[in-house]
């Protein structure tokens, strides 16, 4: 059920009123998972077990560090939780890319190849998923947060179903405080949830739709296009690319507040940033501090040097284009987004050693 689908309109039209009707907490928690569930069920049935199945594991091992206070036990489980979780979005997003690669990189060696696509149905929002459950555990370890003991908390934090499909990135120690508040039904921040989902509604459905009219042609078969219609194109697809991701998350927001959850901001106008590391400073804004936090500062971040400072960017910046979509195009992409920010850091530092006019 897309967001901007009648399907899904009639949907949370029934959960809302039914949501609000219940005067008990717990009650409306539950109704809320199992509203995820089936949003998610709706899809394909199968994929939402593994998701519960996958939400079981995590739960049951951050319990485990939470009691341990043995050192090396504690990073048996955190590596049991990382291995399970990257390995359930590596085979469902990248098993067939890397088995493409392998594939054509023995053919063009002239060497016989065996390896066959496998047919893999790709979970929605995977990657949204197991970024949150990965934040969770990393937390918990570093003790930044106690494990949630309530399974129903902990999986409506994973399966909560507005930021389910394309974010924001939910951090748990945000979520989870939020599941145990007292929630009243207010006028005020159900109008703002409206406000929300309908800018949301007319960014997809009246600008990234109507701008895929003149992008998709020209991408399609671009020989058959002069110049001019190839930089229309390219400016067309730039607004469709903004308008589809942050319509899907102003609409995302907007259902959250209007049963009472806050999601974070994910874009701040990026095309007005005045540089490029501004500009992934505006651009999902989720993605950027999560690989941030758990991917560049354990890298090492900006200690060791300018030379490693340079390559956490540049490993960073390729893997978050890796995590936009399983091609080489998307590697290429967050390659150059890495040399990008580099050059930039660079060009930076070389204008603050020179004397002001």
């Amino acid at each position: 059920m897309l967001f901007c689908s009648a399907s899904f309109m009639g949907f949370f039209a029934l959960l809302l009123l039914v949501y609000w009707s219940i005067p008990w907490r717990r009650a409306r928690v539950w109704l809320l998972l199992a509203a995820s569930f089936y949003f998610y069920a709706s899809w394909n049935k199968w994929l939402a077990i593994i998701i519960c199945i996958s939400t079981l594991v995590d739960y049951l091992l951050a319990l485990g560090m939470e009691h341990s206070t043995v050192s090396w036990r504690r990073k048996l489980l955190l590596c049991l939780s990382l291995f399970a979780n990257l390995g359930l979005l590596c085979y469902f997003k990248y098993a067939n890319f890397f088995l493409l690669s392998l594939d054509e990189a023995l053919i063009a060696s002239g060497s016989p190849t065996w390896f066959r696509t496998l047919r893999v149905l790709l979970p929605i929002g995977i990657s949204f998923y197991t970024f949150e459950a990965i934040n969770y555990m990393v937390d918990v370890y570093r003790r930044r947060m106690p494990a949630e003991r309530n399974l129903g908390d902990f999986m409506l934090f994973i399966l909560f179903f507005p930021h389910l499909v394309a974010g924001p990135i939910v951090r748990a120690r945000d979520f989870l405080p939020q599941i145990k508040r007292p929630k009243h039904c207010d006028w005020v921040r159900l109008h703002l949830g409206l406000q929300y989902f309908l800018m949301g509604l007319f960014k997809k459905l009246a600008i990234a739709d109507r701008m895929a009219l003149f992008a998709d042609p020209v991408f399609d078969h671009p020989l058959d296009f002069r110049t001019p219609a190839a930089w229309i194109a390219m400016f067309a697809y730039a607004l469709q690319v903004y308008c589809d991701f942050s319509g899907y998350t102003d609409m995302a927001i907007g259902t959250a507040h209007m049963l009472g959850y806050k999601l974070a901001e994910n874009f701040n106008m990026p095309y007005l940033a005045a540089n490029i590391a501004e500009f992934w400073n505006r651009w999902h804004i989720s993605l950027s501090s999560w690989l941030r936090d758990y991917l560049f500062i354990p890298l090492g971040g900006s200690r060791g040097g300018e030379r490693k400072t340079c390559r956490n960017l540049l490993i960073t910046m390729t893997l978050c284009g890796l995590w936009h979509g399983a091609a080489w195009t998307y590697v290429g992409f967050g390659a150059i987004q890495g040399l990008m920010l580099i050059t930039q850091r660079i060009f930076h530092r070389w204008c603050k050693g020179q004397p002001r006019l």
